[in-house]
């Protein structure tokens, strides 16, 4: 290889890094501002004695999938949603009583990265689901159509499953 063409592959490979850069420092920048502007408090203070709690882990998977297939990215619905949720999942299991609150918690979590994995695999608009439609060779809603319904019985089954561990477990 010559110098030419190792200097040109490197150029190539920066500019595909830097979008993905500028979407996660944007990512961490909306996730400082939700911090900042109190939103998991707002959240904890309104609904934390409200919501049962067996209920709050597929909330918040459901909440991540529509804020990750509206975005098409996962890192940036985990900037929106942790620092909302994980405050709402601690004030939910401490207003419950809750005789393993951190148990809880890292259900809610997985949650969390369910809901924003599965919305950003079946996004028609995730950087993710575009590249392997090109990469493949096929149309991009072709391959939306046809990863949905996989991704959706594995989230319903997971959001049973969140469900009854939160209740018999938690």
């Amino acid at each position: 290889m010559s110098l030419r063409d190792a200097i040109e592959g490197i150029t190539d490979g920066l500019k595909g890094v830097v979008l993905g850069s500028v979407i996660l420092m944007l990512a961490m920048t909306i996730g400082n501002l939700s911090k900042e502007a109190g939103g998991g408090i707002f959240l904890v203070e309104l609904l934390g004695d409200r919501i049962p709690y067996w209920l709050l882990p597929v909330i918040l998977q459901i909440m991540t999938i529509v804020i990750a297939f509206s975005t098409g990215t996962s890192w940036g619905t985990y900037a929106v949603s942790f620092p909302l949720a994980m405050p709402l999942a601690y004030a939910v299991a401490t207003a419950h009583g809750l005789e393993h609150p951190m148990f809880f918690m890292t259900i809610c979590f997985a949650a969390v990265m369910d809901g924003s994995v599965y919305g950003d695999q079946c996004s028609p608009i995730s950087d993710t689901t575009v590249l392997s439609s090109m990469c493949c060779g096929c149309d991009l809603m072709d391959h939306v159509k046809t990863q949905i319904p996989q991704a959706s019985v594995a989230a319903l089954i997971a959001g049973l499953l969140w469900t009854a561990c939160a209740f018999l477990f938690a």
